[in-house]
């Protein structure tokens, strides 16, 4: 329990991120939407990042690191689903907000960012898979949609070691 709860935050913080957000903006507190955001970035999202690359030291496996990478990526497809709605429903009123909401979404991407690297670090480690791989892999975990093909390709991947 104690170690999966750190993973329940990191997929639950973006949609707390959201509703807040939503509701502080629609009552006119703008500023408290972005203490929101970080208070959430400073709680979860930046100790998700490094906890990423402490869990090998604790025995964590390069395919289980990368499995977490991909339930996170795809957890957080809805996220930014609703993240775009919101934009939409804006309208012309988004464009001072592009920036705000471009950094809230990257600040969203990074900790499931952090898993995928420091497993396809691991699988280098192990000897599953090449620099050139890991340098590929690596830099698609960066770029939106990008990220989630790289998160299931090398969940496959390493499903298919263990076999």
């Amino acid at each position: 329990m104690k170690e999966k709860l750190p993973l329940a935050l990191l997929l639950a913080a973006p949609y707390a991120l959201l509703a807040g957000g939503i509701v502080l903006l629609s009552h006119g507190k703008p500023w408290m939407a972005l203490a929101l955001w970080g208070l959430i970035v400073l709680l979860v999202f930046a100790p998700g990042m490094l906890r990423a690359f402490l869990m090998p030291r604790r025995g964590w496996t390069a395919r289980r690191l990368l499995f977490w990478n991909m339930v996170l990526k795809l957890c957080n497809i809805p996220f930014y689903i609703g993240v775009f709605f919101v934009g939409l429903m804006m309208s012309v009123f988004v464009i001072p907000l592009l920036l705000p909401l471009i950094l809230i979404d990257y600040s969203v991407l990074l900790p499931s960012t952090m898993y995928g690297l420091s497993g396809l670090l691991q699988a280098r480690r192990e000897g599953r898979i090449s620099t050139k791989t890991l340098v590929i892999f690596g830099i698609m975990q960066f770029f939106f949609c990008l990220d989630v093909v790289s998160a299931v390709w090398m969940y496959i991947s390493a499903h298919k070691w263990e076999a």
